[in-house]
């Protein structure tokens, strides 16, 4: 099985992260798995504000589809701010799975109550308005971050112990300010998750703390099984209908899309 996983880091300024994260997942999927993890050409650069993460989106967009026409199995999201999800669900054969969404499933399982940890204040209210799109508001004890407001200083932690250090203090901080909330359960959104695996950070005031991306990694391996065994995955209806053919060869021409169009032609509201 093969599985495309896409960072919103940028492949040049943090080729640290991307190689930790490789390594990580590497070591956690199954022998006859394969996991490559890519980043962006720009990404992680500033992306708690909309602009800057709206043209990084639409990279990952085109990375998803050159996935599927590359022969993947799966595309997994390992960006906790939903990157596409939906657009590339519209129009991909294979599984989409994300991070954040495989996370709040995951923490609904293992605690009463979940916290969300971002990189800083400004994306905080993202993730509420993520985890009340997933239905789980009720289920949400808060959202906190390690409050690195210059994102590329937070990947300078692959290349400074002292700065890893201050990271993985801050994310055990702000793991504890959300147990005061009520959290049970503690999700990573972003650079610090890995930094916190590579420590052995696992547990803070007995509030589990999630190693998000070696979930989606094992999730998107059963996510590709289940394809592969079923030929299903996505439904057709509602949120997840596919364009007609003559519309996706249409917006292919317009707007330049490689791999918009395959040789298989979706139907509107098929299922699979």
């Amino acid at each position: 099985m093969k599985i495309w996983f896409q960072l919103m880091a940028s492949e040049t300024r943090s080729p640290g992260f991307i190689a930790a994260v490789q390594e990580q997942l590497k070591a956690c999927v199954s022998p006859s798995t394969t996991v490559v993890v890519r980043g962006t050409t720009h990404g992680a650069y500033a992306d708690q504000y909309r602009l800057l993460f709206h043209y990084d989106e639409r990279e990952i967009i085109a990375n998803g589809l050159r996935a599927q026409q590359d022969g993947f199995d799966v595309f997994a999201l390992g960006n906790s701010l939903d990157p596409g999800v939906v657009a590339l669900r519209e129009v991909l054969d294979i599984p989409v799975v994300v991070q954040m969404e495989v996370s709040c499933a995951v923490a609904c399982m293992t605690g009463e109550k979940f916290g969300v940890v971002a990189t800083n204040a400004k994306a905080e209210p993202r993730y509420r308005e993520i985890v009340h799109g997933y239905g789980l508001a009720d289920r949400l004890a808060g959202v906190d971050s390690v409050r690195f407001d210059y994102l590329p200083r937070i990947h300078e932690a692959f290349t400074d112990p002292e700065v890893a250090a201050a990271v993985v203090e801050a994310y055990r901080e702000s793991a504890r300010r959300l147990a005061v909330r009520g959290a049970d359960v503690v999700i990573g959104g972003g650079v610090h998750t890995t930094l916190a695996a590579h420590a052995g950070l696992r547990e803070v005031d007995s509030v589990i703390i999630q190693d998000t991306y070696v979930l989606l990694a094992r999730f998107a391996e059963t996510a590709g099984a289940i394809h592969q065994q079923t030929g299903h995955w996505t439904s057709r209806r509602g949120l997840y209908a596919s364009p007609p053919a003559e519309v996706l060869a249409r917006a292919a021409e317009m707007y330049d899309i490689p791999f918009l169009v395959t040789d298989t032609a979706h139907e509107p509201a098929s299922g699979r």
